[in-house]
This record gives structure tokens, C-alpha cells and sequence, in this order.
């Protein structure tokens, strides 16, 4: 014989108990749904048969009540009437309509002319309110239901009871049936990882503060990810441990930046015009042509100062760019070789110091962090250059998010090809990520853990985590 799983569980239990309600199966963490379905199929097969038994509960309306409690129009009306009261004039007070009516129907009065008088029956009837009485004590009759004293509510008790035939059924000899053509729930499936929730939030927060995104390719070379970022070629981020430098393409042909290069080239060995004195050795083009994955986002901010000097694009410029990047790094719970920076730069001629911590702390006020500092930093391309940090209430501490600064004039005047005033910062969301998903490992976030996925909530500032 073949049978579901669903009937196979139920068909066991009954095989130890001889009967179960279907209650007493929930109670032991069958779905209901289920429990029915694999009745039927066991009452099909004459394993099972379904019995219903009825449970009537009765209980005192809110008329019922005030019955119980005051006592019936109808008792209370050959009290009265006992007492003295026998014209209907006088009787008005009472509930004279179902008072009458039910004194009559039971014979205790008379009326004539517009006065009652008690019959033997009535007067035999003052001694008890039978009918308070019989409320009070629950002695519920089909009358009192009629009156609308009572009410009745039944309740259907479905019992599954194993028949000689399942009885003598060897479960070793049954099989598991499958049904492929069943109607199932649609399982649900697709949800945005908690990650690029957040970095989309942040794409639309510098989008909202009037922003435009930049892209940029993952292989660049050497001049646009160092030089132009005046990072000097016998810096130790240049460094093999540091940077993945391509086989194929090994090396970029410059030409495509023309002047710039033998600008950067100057810039480098004395200063050019920049005001400074250079780092003091010969510059490398062959150095610079060779290509590197992207260590930052920063090379992308590097060629768009070229493009909006080719351009001729007016200033001022909002730009901003999120996208991976690559360094040579030990794998470990804090590092990965890949990672994803979020850059910006405001390009124009007027602008300051102040109008780059206006920026950050708008964008910060909107990824939902109260409290929001800039403290003294180095960066090899900005001056001055400052950390960003934001204030974690949870934890109490100061979290590190990241670099800005002002462009320094070795930077802005090759690549842009005249002076102007660059606010630039680079920073990384994944702590952020992190503290969304309550976890210590960066590696977390790229690991697509099913649980981790399913139990991050949504991540927006303010909602309390929404799901």
C-alpha cells in the first residue's frame, strides 16, 4: 500500500493511541491543514474512520443576565399586583408588554376593565421566581433559549479513530507515496542582501544632495591609480604585497592624457608650477603605464578631473562613485583583497575647508548617525586631510569611516589643467553593513549566509530595522 508522508505520521500515531482529536495531533506539532488532508486519504484507504462529537455550551445573554439578577417582568408583576397595584395605569414601570404577555401565557392573572387580578395559579407562583431561580442555578431549558435569555454555541470535535483494517497494517510495508502534481504554497524566494541595501541608501542620499555618479574601469594604470594622485613610485602602497599589477594588459598607452603626463611627470621630479618642491627624483612613464587593479575609487575621481578640463565642463562639479577595489591583503576578519569604497569630489573655485565638513555631515545626518567629527589625518594627495568618524550610540565608541581632505595643488592643477579647489573623501560603508547584520567578520558579508540574509532586517535609518 502506498500512502503520503502526512497520512504515514498520522496513521503511527493512531497506531498508538487507537484514537487522537485533531487538537490533541496540533498540540503535538501537526499543521491542522495537514491533519485533515491525511484523514481523508486514511478514511479513503479504511484505516481511519472520522467521528465528530458535539460540545454545547450555553450561556446568559445580557437580557439573561439582568433576569437573573432583577427577576422576571412576569414575577414581578403579580408582586406588584400582590401588593395592591392592580390597575394598568399604575403598572406602567414594568416591562408591561412581556409582563403581561407571560403572566397570561403561564395563567397567573386575569384582566378585565383595565385591572388585573391574580388567578390560584398566580398566587401559588409568588412564593418563587422560578424562572431567576432556574437562570441562576444554570438550569438552562429550550424556553429560555426561545426567549432569547440563553444562548448556545457548539463546538465540533473531530476524532480520528483507527479501524481493525489500519490496525492490522505493518507501517514497514507501506510506501511513501508522492504526490508531484500537489498544489504547494510558492516558497519565497529573492530578497536584496542587507549590504547593497545600504550601499544603494547611500547612492540615493548623494543623489538627493544633488550628486552625479561616476564609474570607472577596474583596470587602470599605474599613472591615474598613483601618479596623478601624486603618490611618489617608490611608495611602499606601489608594492607588490600592496597592489595586483597585471600580466595582460600589462601596460596602458598615456597618450590619451597628452600634456598631463609631462605635467605629472614635472610635478613629481621639482613641483612644475604647482608652488612645491616636487619629491625630487626621475619620474617613470613606463612606471606609470603599467596597470594595476584599482586600489581605490580615487583613480576614478583622478580621470574625471581630466575629462571635465577635456570637456571644458563648468564648475562647480558634485561627483561621487561607489565601486570595488582591490589590494593585495592578508584574508583575516578585518581584511579582504576585495572591498567597496564609496568616493566624492566637489570640484569648483570657491570652496573651503567648511563647505567639506557641510557635505559629510549631511550625508552622515542621512545615513542616520547623530554625531559626526573630523580629526587630523595624513593622506598622500590631500592638505589637509582629516578621518571621518561617526558616533556609535550602541556601542559607545567613535568608528572610523574612512579619508577627506582637500585635493593638494600636485594633484588638481596637471590633471585638471588650471587651478581650482578639490573637497574630496573616500569611504567605506562595510562597517556599517556589519553593525546592520550584528556581525564580526567581514567575511560575513560576502559569505551569503541563508540565515544571516534572512534574519538582517531591512536596513533603513530611523525605521527601527523594518523588515
Amino acid at each position: 500500500m502506498k500512502l503520503s508522508s502526512q497520512a504515514i505520521d498520522i496513521l503511527e500515531q493512531l497506531k498508538k493511541h487507537g484514537r487522537r482529536t485533531v487538537e490533541e495531533l496540533e498540540n503535538e506539532g501537526f499543521d491542522q491543514s495537514m491533519v485533515n488532508r491525511a484523514a481523508i486519504e486514511l478514511q479513503d484507504k479504511g484505516l481511519a474512520e472520522v467521528e465528530e462529537e458535539e460540545t454545547v455550551t450555553r450561556y446568559l445573554t445580557e437580557t439573561g443576565k439582568k433576569v437573573a439578577a432583577e427577576g422576571s417582568p412576569e414575577h414581578k408583576l403579580i408582586e406588584r399586583v400582590e401588593e395592591g397595584d392592580k390597575s394598568l395605569s399604575k403598572l406602567q414601570d414594568l416591562n408591561l408588554d412581556v409582563a403581561l404577555g407571560k403572566a397570561r401565557q403561564k395563567n397567573w392573572i386575569e384582566i378585565q376593565g383595565g385591572s388585573v387580578a391574580l388567578t390560584d395559579k398566580g398566587k401559588n407562583a409568588l412564593e418563587e421566581d422560578d424562572l431567576k431561580k432556574r437562570l441562576n442555578e444554570e438550569d438552562f431549558m429550550q424556553v429560555h433559549e426561545d426567549r432569547g435569555l440563553v444562548e448556545a454555541e457548539i463546538e465540533v470535535t473531530r476524532i480520528l479513530v483507527l479501524t481493525e483494517k489500519g490496525e492490522d497494517l505493518e507501517l514497514e510495508k507501506v510506501e511513501e507515496d508522492f504526490n508531484v502534481e500537489a498544489q504547494v504554497q510558492t516558497p519565497r524566494i529573492g530578497k536584496k542582501h542587507f549590504y547593497k541595501e545600504i550601499l544603494d541608501f547611500a547612492q540615493e542620499k548623494f543623489v538627493e544632495m544633488g550628486f552625479q555618479e561616476m564609474t570607472g574601469d577596474f583596470i587602470v594604470p599605474s599613472f591615474l591609480n598613483f601618479d596623478a594622485l601624486y603618490t611618489a613610485q617608490d611608495h611602499p602602497a606601489r608594492d607588490l604585497h600592496d597592489t595586483f599589477f597585471m600580466k595582460t594588459p600589462e601596460k596602458s598607452d598615456l597618450s590619451e592624457y597628452g600634456d598631463k603626463v609631462q605635467h605629472v611627470k614635472e610635478t613629481h621630479e621639482d613641483g612644475w608650477t604647482t608652488g612645491s618642491k616636487g619629491w625630487g627624483y626621475d619620474w617613470s612613464e613606463q612606471e606609470a603605464s603599467r596597470n594595476v587593479l584599482r586600489t581605490h575609487t580615487t583613480a576614478v575621481s583622478a580621470r574625471r578631473l581630466h575629462e571635465i578640463d577635456i570637456n571644458e565642463e563648468e564648475l562647480p562639479k558634485k561627483l561621487f562613485c561607489i565601486g570595488r577595489n582591490f589590494r593585495n591583503e592578508t584574508v583575516d576578519r578585518t581584511h579582504l583583497p576585495g572591498f567597496i569604497q564609496l568616493d566624492g569630489i566637489v570640484v569648483g573655485k570657491n570652496l573651503n575647508y567648511r563647505n567639506l565638513k557641510g557635505y559629510l555631515s549631511e550625508f552622515f545626518e542621512k545615513m542616520g548617525y547623530e554625531e559626526f567629527r573630523l580629526i587630523p589625518s595624513y593622506y598622500p594627495y590631500t592638505e589637509m586631510s582629516t578621518e571621518v568618524q561617526v558616533y556609535d550610540e550602541e556601542e559607545d565608541e567613535w568608528l572610523g569611516m574612512g579619508g577627506a581632505g582637500l585635493f593638494r595643488p600636485e594633484v588638481v592643477k596637471p590633471m585638471l589643467g588650471f587651478e581650482a579647489t578639490v573637497l574630496a573623501w573616500g569611504l567605506g560603508l562595510g562597517r556599517v553593513a556589519m553593525k546592520a547584520a550584528e556581525i564580526e567578520d567581514i567575511r560575513e558579508l560576502y559569505r551569503n549566509d541563508i540565515e544571516i540574509l534572512e534574519e538582517t532586517p531591512k536596513w533603513r535609518p530611523h525605521n527601527g530595522g523594518e523588515q
